[in-house]
């Protein structure tokens, strides 16, 4: 029975946070709160120390500069700490040292995930807005998605999974038809999700992964997956055919018929930021002030964004306070991951590979998006967190070895 309220309160935790469910009609209190306590009161595990002091006190600069000074958002800086702050007990206090436990929360999190794509999958063919409203306690307002409200929502949720389910099936030696079935999956998450970001990252990643991986060889990988490509064009485009259709290829048509293109969108933000080089909050002016008469961001009485989590954080902060964070935000899940790619090819880091390289798509991503790290962007938080994590483990796992021999 105890194990039975372990696994539903990790899963309850895992889906409220990947999914960014609040505070909604049913959750009067943050969702990830409701399940942490009693994780903490019932399955703490022996751990004493907090090992993620600096972590919290780096959000929590970041966040009240970006947040409350900047935007004058302390509704924002508040769910940011708090979801940040259930990570990092949950990781610390709850997982601990115990592989096992970790591994179940890494499977529950990429299976809510596959869920969701799934979802998605089945809206394009039924209109599952009430599911879909009901899962995540709030008004859907794109469609065809997953468990999201927005398409751009569920393009973050594909970043971290399509990119660790092809390097998954091969770190883990499976047979090469899985392994096949699986890409092709990924590859129609993003078509059919419309995430041409998602693309991009994916790509980058897997080019990045292969290269490491398997160096000259994997030049001859990449010639076979442009090849299939290429055979493939003429099938592929019969899906840009009829305004029915909802692909990625239908979604390119229809930016090139007037809406905005991303490209122009950061290249006014990087003439604001050369207007306000110190940073918005060194000006005392918010994103509203300095793009009001700018027609390239006003959509009518809709003021829109560049896209760009990171040009928007530099924006407010000015490129020199902004790199700092930024530094000291990826500085230590940076060194893990590079450290990783070095030992590609040892079994013992092919989890860790895994994670890492979802969370260098997931973080590719947010060049065209609004969603981050610190935008309590659930799934890319519970990537940080779990690399930070899985890291320790492996370290301690290492010098129980070095002990006993």
């Amino acid at each position: 029975m105890k194990k039975v309220m372990l696994l539903g309160l990790l899963f309850l935790f895992i889906y409220v946070t990947t999914f960014n469910i609040f505070m909604t009609g049913i959750f009067r209190i943050p969702a990830p709160v409701v399940f942490l306590a009693p994780l903490l009161y019932f399955f703490r595990t022996d751990e004493k120390d907090f090992l993620y002091g600096k972590e919290m006190v780096v959000f929590f600069l970041a966040g009240l500069f970006f947040y409350v000074i900047g935007q004058a958002d302390i509704a924002g800086f508040f769910a940011l700490m708090i979801v940040a702050a259930c990570f990092a007990l949950l990781f610390n206090y709850v997982v601990g040292m115990d592989l096992k436990r970790m591994k179940i929360l890494i499977g529950f999190f990429f299976g809510v995930l596959i869920v969701s794509g799934i979802i998605m999958f089945i809206d394009h063919k039924i209109n599952m807005a009430g599911l879909r409203s009901l899962l995540v306690g709030e008004q859907v307002l794109q469609a065809p998605s997953g468990i999201s409200t927005t398409i751009f929502t569920f393009g973050y949720q594909m970043a971290a999974l399509t990119p660790f389910l092809v390097i998954s099936t091969i770190l883990f030696r499976k047979n090469w038809f899985f392994s096949l079935i699986i890409f092709g999956f990924a590859i129609a998450l993003i078509f059919f999700g419309m995430q041409r970001s998602v693309l991009l990252a994916f790509g980058l990643v897997l080019g990045l992964f292969f290269l490491c991986l398997y160096k000259a060889k994997s030049i001859l990988i990449f010639g076979l997956i442009c090849g299939t490509f290429f055979l493939a064009q003429s099938s592929i485009e019969q899906f840009s055919e009829g305004k029915k259709q909802q692909n990625i290829l239908n979604k390119n048509v229809e930016n090139a018929r007037g809406k905005e293109e991303r490209g122009d969108l950061m290249s006014e933000n990087l003439d604001i930021i050369a207007d306000y080089p110190f940073g918005l909050v060194f000006y005392g002016k918010t994103w509203n002030d300095v793009v009001q008469h700018n027609f390239v961001y006003k959509k009518g009485p809709i003021v829109i964004t560049s896209h760009n989590a990171y040009l928007m954080f530099i924006t407010y902060l000015g490129p020199l306070l902004s790199f700092i964070f930024l530094v000291l935000l990826y500085q230590k899940v940076g060194k893990i991951i590079f450290n990783a790619f070095l030992h590609i090819k040892e079994k013992k880091n092919a989890l860790l590979i895994c994670l890492c390289c979802s969370f260098i798509a997931i973080s590719v991503n947010s060049f065209f998006h609004n969603e981050w790290l610190l935008a309590t962007s659930g799934p890319t938080l519970f990537l940080y967190f779990a690399i930070l994590q899985l890291s320790r483990i492996r370290a301690n796992e290492e010098a129980l070895v070095v002990i006993t021999e």
